[in-house]
């Protein structure tokens, strides 16, 4: 037999142990690519934020607190946040630079035929992005099911509702079809609307609002010309200070920059990255020293074998081969076993969490670099051992 053929048998001669090791190794070494997805997909997305929001600047009635400020607690007047705040928008000096001026109106809706069922109403102009309230800072609404509005959509009695809106209150999945939509309506105020599409955002909070066209929600909550949010795109990153400066000279506005806006997001993100990060180094560290034990503890107990062979003539060569088949066996078998966990832990953050954490592209190369790491590190101490071992010393041993 050869020498690989022998190192591939190995771990078969004592089932129990070696079905231990393996999902031992399949369980850190399947977290360990769940914990790095994790910290890739938080880094990427401040990223995103910082790409999305850098030529944008928030404003919100003075005080109002971050995205939760709703405004509307004021009557009407000169310097209310309203309808008239836009007109100023365009006269401020720096108004040239400006390229997309979008106006928000939000109202929150409680449901009290459901404990705890909170949602918000976001009206808005159709084509205008879809701007949920997340849990760190907004997010783009991504249509997943349905369709999002359309410039014809103006004024009509329809709704883009969240996935977890869909899914606890409406009864529509967000794999659901076009038919699903047939009988799908809600009631706002009193007044039926028809769903037409679902978005998502990947957290629970911010799938848990209702959007409605601007004029639709002007018609049904009468706001008057009160306004909630305005997002004012700037033509270049290089204009957005000079244009800031002019906007919160504005009477009764708070001007937010997307340095402000994104300093939440940055830390909080940047917390569960590093932490995810810690987590996998701590799993990396605790793999290695399981396939070292593993290892060692097979070698301790072939040390009359390896002799053995050494007295019949075999190389070290040949003992080398035999270990690291033997090593490279078991962490296959771990391999194979982490794609599983992987996939059976994203399953479980997705329902606990809500999050969309799937396995991408990224994962299974993951598992392979650990796996391929700790067949490594596990190889050192047993061939060390064994290409020190004479004949003599192991014969003496046992």
């Amino acid at each position: 037999m050869s020498a690989f053929a022998r190192g591939v048998s190995n771990p078969f001669r004592n089932r129990l142990r070696t079905g231990v090791a393996v999902s031992l190794l399949a369980t850190v070494i399947g977290l360990f690519a769940v914990l790095i997805q994790g910290a890739l997909l938080a880094r990427g997305q401040i990223a995103s934020l910082e790409a999305n929001v850098r030529t944008v600047i928030e404003l919100r009635e003075a005080g109002a607190f971050g995205t939760g400020g709703f405004g509307g607690d004021r009557p009407a007047g000169a310097t209310d946040f309203s309808t008239a705040t836009l007109a100023m928008v365009n006269r401020v000096p720096t108004a040239r630079h400006i390229t997309k001026v979008e106006e928000y109106v939000h109202a929150p809706q409680i449901d009290p035929s459901r404990p705890n069922a909170y949602a918000m109403v976001i009206g808005l102009r159709p084509g205008a992005p879809m701007r949920a309230i997340g849990e760190v800072d907004y997010e783009n609404a991504r249509v997943v099911a349905g369709r999002g509005f359309t410039e014809r959509d103006e004024g009509e009695a329809i709704a883009v509702v969240g996935r977890l809106y869909a899914r606890e209150r409406l009864g529509v999945g967000a794999g659901a079809g076009r038919a699903a939509f047939e009988n799908a309506t809600l009631m706002l105020n009193g007044r039926p609307m028809r769903v037409i599409g679902i978005y998502a955002t990947g957290n629970d909070f911010g799938d848990n609002h209702v959007f409605v066209p601007l004029e639709t929600f002007r018609r049904i909550f009468s706001p008057g010309s009160k306004l909630s949010k305005i997002r004012v795109t700037v033509d270049s990153v290089v204009n957005v200070e000079a244009v800031a400066a002019d906007l919160k000279r504005l009477p009764g506005v708070d001007a937010v920059t997307a340095a402000e806006q994104v300093a939440t997001a940055r830390m909080a993100l940047g917390t569960m990255a590093a932490a995810t990060l810690f987590g996998a180094l701590l799993l990396f560290a605790i793999g290695g020293v399981l396939v070292v034990f593993v290892m060692a503890l097979a070698t301790r107990e072939r040390v009359s074998e390896i002799g053995t062979l050494k007295a019949l003539g075999a190389p070290n060569s040949e003992i080398v081969k035999q270990i690291v088949a033997e090593v490279f066996a078991i962490v296959v078998m771990a391999a194979a076993g982490a794609v599983f966990v992987a996939m059976v832990t994203v399953r479980i953050i997705e329902g606990a969490f809500g999050l969309e954490l799937a396995l991408g592209r990224d994962v299974l190369p993951l598992v392979v670099l650990g796996s391929f790491v700790f067949a490594v590190l596990g190889s050192l101490y047993p061939i060390v051992a064994g290409i020190r071992l004479s004949p003599v010393q192991a014969m003496r041993r046992t």
